[in-house]
């Protein structure tokens, strides 16, 4: 199936993967009614629902439940698997604490990166310059701790990851440059218009959904995701059938294997409407 021509998906889709902002999430945090109605009448025919996300799990908490996800999520890009309907941490990737520190010494080269440590589900920071909203709202659905040293915030343990957060006319940059810094040792990504984030090895979206639908026994080619941003390009180009949204850029859409209107125009409701709920008649 080449990008929105008439071809049907692979085969019946069984699992249905979703970004939050600026995919099922708009700038208010909470997902439209069409959007809502699509997700439930996916959930009554039997699909599996899950979010992949950058956000740690208590952040995606409140989301999981929002939008009835019946599935575990996919966390810290893809690092963590989560189950809420147990409470149970699935499995989980971390970043080399020597790694971190390293780079965390590196940042401080570039003042006007906003160097954010995650490390069990808490995030760290040295000195608090955006709003409350913002840490509460993209970040963590808790408070930031204030520490003179984020290098030794983990102690002898590896922490979940860096965020590199900026006004948005530098992150292009600072993804090319933490990338040239780390090489091979982790994985650089834009998540958001102000975040380059340091996650570890094997931490992104297409390996922790592949991982997720084999512990549900369900195919790859059974698996829609959809997304916008480009941490999103590697489950888009993993599910058998990726779907992008319609404001996402070149690079992410050329990842995909159809292209859904834009979050204003309720896109991720569509892509469901169209490839799970209308039974492939109206494709």
């Amino acid at each position: 199936m080449t990008q929105n021509d008439a071809g049907l998906p692979p085969a019946p889709i069984k699992l249905i993967a979703v970004d939050l902002d600026g995919t099922v999430l708009g700038h208010d945090q909470v997902a439209t009614p069409r959007v809502l109605a699509a997700l439930r009448a996916a959930v009554a025919r039997g699909v599996r629902i899950t979010i992949a996300t950058g956000r740690n799990v208590p952040t995606t908490r409140r989301f999981a439940e929002m939008l009835g996800v019946n599935a575990p999520v996919v966390c810290g890009q893809g690092g963590e698997l989560y189950d809420f309907a147990t409470d149970q941490t699935l499995s989980i990737l971390r970043l080399d604490r020597e790694l971190a520190c390293e780079i965390v010494q590196f940042a401080a080269d570039h003042p006007h990166w906003h160097t954010i440590l995650y490390h069990d589900n808490e995030i760290y920071i040295q000195r608090k310059i955006f709003s409350d909203q913002f840490y509460g709202k993209l970040l963590s659905s808790m408070e930031p701790h204030l520490v003179a040293d984020l290098c030794h915030v983990a102690g002898d343990t590896d922490p979940d990851k860096l965020i590199f957060a900026m006004n948005a006319e530098y992150t292009a940059e600072a993804v090319t440059l933490l990338r040239e810094f780390v090489g091979h040792r982790a994985i650089v990504v834009q998540s958001h218009a102000m975040f380059a984030e340091v996650n570890p090895l094997g931490a992104h979206k297409g390996a922790g959904l592949a991982r997720l639908a084999e512990s549900l026994g369900i195919q790859q080619e059974e698996v829609m995701a959809i997304g916008d941003q480009e941490n999103d390009l590697t489950m888009l180009a993993w599910a058998g059938l990726g779907v992008a949204m319609g404001q996402a850029s070149d690079m992410v859409k050329q990842s995909a294997r159809w292209i859904a209107p834009s979050l204003d125009e309720d896109g991720a409701a569509v892509a469901i409407e169209r490839f799970v709920l209308n039974g492939f008649d109206q494709v």
